[in-house]
């Protein structure tokens, strides 16, 4: 059974530590990384899940080419769903968004459209 190596990325909702507490506790997954511009929002869950130094960025850049994650979960704020899509998608990872998903149709379109160059799902 595969592994799935997850990385969350952008704190901007507290609700990212139930997230993570969710793949820690999955059998099939792991917490490989954590990022945020703000390292004291990182403070919690580094101690929750027992992340390590080389787990726990403030640059998502190196988070992703760094650890290689299979998923990301992003919690950014809404208004800036559409910019961390296609800030993460090169990247070659799945990305799953919370809701609400966009805020226009536009952002949804360009969204969608950075993800399908990519082969990866946006869930």
């Amino acid at each position: 059974m595969k592994t799935w190596r997850i990385a969350g990325i952008n704190f901007d909702h507290f609700h990212m530590g139930d997230l993570l507490r969710m793949v820690h506790e999955h059998p099939s997954a792991e917490i490989v990384a954590i990022s945020d511009e703000q390292p004291e929002r990182l403070v919690e869950a580094t101690r929750n899940f027992g992340l390590g130094e080389g787990q726990v960025f403030t640059d998502y850049r190196a988070c992703l080419e760094q650890t290689q994650p299979d998923l990301v979960i992003l919690c950014p704020a809404a208004s800036c769903h559409g910019e961390w899509v296609e800030k993460v998608a090169p990247y070659g990872a799945h990305v799953i968004m919370e809701k609400p998903y966009a805020g226009t149709l536009a952002e949804a379109d360009a969204m969608a459209k950075a993800m399908a160059a990519t082969g990866k799902e946006l869930i």
